[in-house]
């Protein structure tokens, strides 16, 4: 279910054989869904509410869906159920609002719990932390544990982007990508309408100001005070995104989807780790989410087309997120 027209319309695209619905979730009925004895049920309510570059009206902000999480998990009973959300919601104004809605799900029968994760230990270059609230089941008697962690997996954006910054014929895309190296920079928030974001993205050679729709050419980079700036195939690339995933919309709402996307690879450790815990098994978790054979990235960059967006495959990350459908 996705209520944005463009982001439903993406998934839509990319995946042909699933069921999109595109409403209102608080106008929904979702009791005859218990009757399919659902296994997960997952989302990511609106994170504006609690999120620090926000007002932080939390419960008071109309966008606020935590209460119809609590109603749809009641309506449909699930076995597990997952819901993403920022940093900001475990800030200290927002404790009471929190303390209710686990009250709910526990209420529900569910044992919760509210767990952490960070982006970086799951090979993206990304400064990217996000709170998840995990539900099992109370008569499953099972529980969830964390992902692993992968720290010898990390990156940096010189890694992640230099075929893509290189594609268009700026030469000086190795040397930038060696700086970002040995600097071990990684991205700052992914978004387009923060102002404040731009000191520190500019401090680790990018310009996040811009949206380009090519990356740089040697004419660009010639220019006096040039610092490159990321086009949408790159945002979504530091997302996790496969690089043959089409986005529809215009620029401003291509940014919008991939900003607000959970990571591919984070998702599937996730993912695997609810699994784990349904099944009472273990996993390898590092080979599956980086089959090795697979982890070679494509060089061709095309430019954002107005309505839709794609370059080739990224095998990694499509196998990353076909790992979490299969799991769902």
């Amino acid at each position: 279910m996705e209520y944005d027209k463009h982001a439903a319309a993406t998934l839509r695209r990319n995946r042909p054989d699933w069921t999109v619905i595109k409403e209102d979730l608080r106008k929904m009925d979702f009791k005859l869904y218990r009757q399919l004895e659902m296994d997960l049920v997952s989302g990511g309510p609106p994170c504006q509410p609690y999120s620090s570059d926000g007002y932080g009206l939390g419960k008071d902000d109309p966008r606020d869906l935590l209460p119809e999480c609590v109603r749809i998990v009641d309506e449909i009973r699930p076995k597990v159920f997952l819901f993403e959300n920022v940093d900001g919601l475990l800030h200290a104004r927002h404790s009471d609002h929190v303390a209710d809605i686990l009250r709910g799900f526990r209420r529900a029968g569910y044992e919760v719990d509210i767990h952490r994760i960070h982006a970086e230990n799951y090979g993206l270059a990304q400064e990217r932390s996000r709170v998840l609230i995990i539900g099992i089941r109370r008569d499953l008697a099972r529980a969830f544990r964390t992902p692993p962690t992968f720290p010898q997996r990390r990156t940096n954006l010189g890694d992640v982007l230099v075929d893509l910054m290189a594609a268009n014929g700026w030469e000086g895309a190795y040397q930038w990508a060696r700086e970002r190296r040995e600097s071990n920079a990684i991205a700052s928030t992914i978004v387009t309408r923060r102002g404040k974001e731009a000191a520190r993205w500019a401090s680790k050679g990018v310009d996040i100001a811009g949206q380009p729709e090519t990356t740089p050419t040697g004419e660009q980079a010639a220019r006096p005070g040039f610092i490159p700036a990321l086009t949408a195939r790159m945002r979504a690339r530091l997302q996790d995104f496969p690089d043959d995933w089409e986005f529809v919309g215009g620029k401003q709402a291509t940014a919008d989807q991939i900003g607000n996307a959970v990571p591919p690879r984070m998702a599937a450790a996730v993912g695997l780790a609810i699994h784990g815990a349904l099944k009472d098994a273990n996993w390898d978790m590092e080979a599956m989410l980086w089959p090795e054979k697979n982890s070679r990235r494509s060089v061709a960059a095309p430019a954002l087309q107005p309505d839709y967006m794609a370059t080739e495959t990224d095998q990694t990350a499509e196998r990353a997120a076909k790992a979490v459908e299969a799991l769902a």
